[in-house]
């Protein structure tokens, strides 16, 4: 037996929840004696149907009077205590019932039976249809078939939709308009076609190098040959490598021994010496018989002449800066400083200003310096430049109206300016000045289309097979090709016969100038308006048209 001790907060779904997980076949409910828990007749009927549901055994242990009777009809065990619980007598006792909660199966399947003989006699007592009743229903449903039929019919023919396109003729249009933007204006000037304008200046540093093209000779071998030394005294003279001999007449020439010479003692006494000059290039080469002196404190003792000239000394060419270098180098520097600071200016344009890059001009030097001078040998040549560019910024907007209203002037008559056709772009810059000024063109490009009297044509059309209509639409008006038509439904092949102008058609005239009018469109419209400037891309032309009264 398995023992569940309830709480004044347990209600009949969480006792039904804790009884799901009992494992024992017998459940005691312990009830709290000062709650109102399990009192109403309904709460025990549906406790006792949980608990067969589950095959349990449920008894109450519980001292309410109020409770006591209906759990004792409905064969559940009451404990005063849960002691008394343990007696095997008092569990069967309880299992006896006085009285049931609702119907039995019996009775149950009783009452089914008699509804089911209550219909069938329904059923059998009505009286049978004869032929004649059943063909009047069928009269009833031809001629309901007959009605709607021809009701669709004339509904078709008389309310088709149709969807008509045509393509006026049309020409392109492209007007060029020099226009000046002055930084110095604040409203636009049409007499002269100039427009407001803003000065940019920003500081920029670059950097770049150049390999240099001039050249210069640099000495590379100097030169050499032998000399004769003589002794002047009777004593032995060790003439040390590197014993300086020159020239006394003209340029002085310097030469130096190779290696160590002996001079033997004798007044008179010679010796060859290899000598190379101390200057290379052809400076050190000296003719014979100059080479008369010796340097240094030989110069008493020994005596020297060059029986022979000199010779070897000579040059190479090597890179230089030369002055078309710098001048090459400069003008790239500005060029790459006018890009950098063209990028830098972009992030500073409103949304409707454009910034012609040959508007960008260097107005103050900062800074300049070049690594080599004109002359100096080297490969390269770099130079750092910090300048101050100042560039020009248009107004876009206020150019743009200029051009439209240049385009607007050449449309002929009889046309009309097809509104998504519009392209403007900046052309070539004309010239830039001191001030900043810059005068630059705007070209501008649109179509323009033949405007369409649809009126009288769409009268004499209406009603007539589609191909013929068409083809006489197309005969009769400035049209480019064949117009199509969408007609739904197109059951005989033919136009809607109510193409008049007093009903219903929506004109729509979209890029290069097509018009497509739905006739029948239940769809809201929008009267006229004709684009005020370029820049507002403009909605397509909505006529309407309404069905008299």
């Amino acid at each position: 037996m398995h023992i569940l001790s309830l709480t004044a907060d347990d209600d009949l779904t969480s006792i039904c929840d804790q009884l799901n997980w009992v494992q024992a076949r017998r459940v005691l409910l312990v009830l709290p004696p000062t709650a109102d828990l399990l009192t109403k007749p309904l709460e025990l009927v549906r406790l006792r149907r949980h608990a067969d549901g589950l095959r349990l055994e449920v008894g109450l242990a519980t001292a309410d009077d109020r409770l006591i009777p209906t759990a004792q009809s409905l064969g559940l065990p009451i404990f005063p205590t849960p002691t008394h619980a343990e007696d095997e007598k008092r569990w069967r006792r309880g299992k006896r019932r006085t009285w049931t909660a609702g119907l039995s199966p019996v009775e149950v399947r009783q009452a089914h039976d008699e509804a089911r003989e209550r219909r069938e006699a329904i059923r059998t007592a009505a009286p049978r249809r004869t032929w004649r009743v059943w063909m009047r229903w069928y009269l009833l449903i031809v001629a309901l078939a007959l009605v709607g039929g021809l009701g669709y019919v004339g509904v078709a023919i008389a309310v088709p939709g149709a969807t008509l396109t045509v393509q006026p003729y049309t020409e392109p249009l492209t007007i060029t308009t020099p226009v000046l933007a002055d930084p110095a204006l604040t409203q636009v000037n049409m007499s002269n076609a100039a427009v407001p304008a803003r000065l940019l200046i920003i500081t920029a540093v670059w950097e770049a190098d150049v390999a240099t093209t001039g050249q210069i000779e640099v000495p590379n071998t100097p030169a050499r040959g032998k000399v004769l030394l003589v002794n002047q005294t009777n004593t032995q003279l060790n003439i040390p490598a590197g014993t300086r001999l020159s020239t006394a007449e003209g340029p002085r020439q310097v030469v130096q021994t190779i290696a160590p010479i002996t001079l033997p003692a004798v007044v008179g006494g010679t010796a060859e010496a290899d000598v190379v000059a101390l200057l290379a290039g052809p400076q050190g080469n000296v003719a014979a018989e100059q080479i008369v002196r010796v340097e240094g404190v030989l110069a008493e003792q020994v005596r020297v002449r060059n029986p022979e000239p000199l010779t070897g000394g000579g040059v190479s060419t090597a890179p230089a800066v030369a002055e078309a270098d710098r001048a090459r180098l400069e003008a790239q520097v500005t060029q790459f400083l006018q890009t950098a600071a063209l990028n830098q200016m972009q992030s500073l344009l409103e949304p409707t200003e454009i910034l012609p890059p040959e508007s960008l001009r260097v107005t103050r030097i900062v800074a300049q310096q070049f690594s080599h001078a004109v002359g100096e040998q080297t490969a390269r040549l770099s130079l750092s430049l910090e300048a101050e560019v100042q560039g020009t910024a248009v107004n876009s907007r206020q150019a743009l109206d200029l051009v439209y209203n240049g385009l607007a002037q050449q449309v002929r008559t009889g046309y009309t300016l097809v509104p998504d056709s519009f392209n403007f772009y900046p052309g070539a810059v004309l010239g830039v000045d001191g001030q900043g000024r810059v005068q630059l063109e705007i070209i501008g490009e649109a179509h323009m289309a033949a405007d369409l009297e649809l009126a009288p044509h769409l009268e004499r059309v209406a009603g007539q097979p589609t191909a013929v209509g068409l083809q006489y639409l197309y005969e009769q008006l400035p049209l480019q090709t064949v117009p199509t038509a969408q007609v739904i439904p197109n059951w005989f092949g033919r136009l809607p016969y109510w193409l008049q102008p007093h009903h219903r058609c929506h004109r729509r005239l979209n890029y290069f100038g097509f018009w497509i009018l739905d006739f029948g469109s239940r769809q809201p419209t929008t009267p006229i308006q004709n684009p005020k400037s370029p820049i507002q891309n403009p909605k397509p032309h909505v006529f309407t048209r309404s069905r008299p009264r």
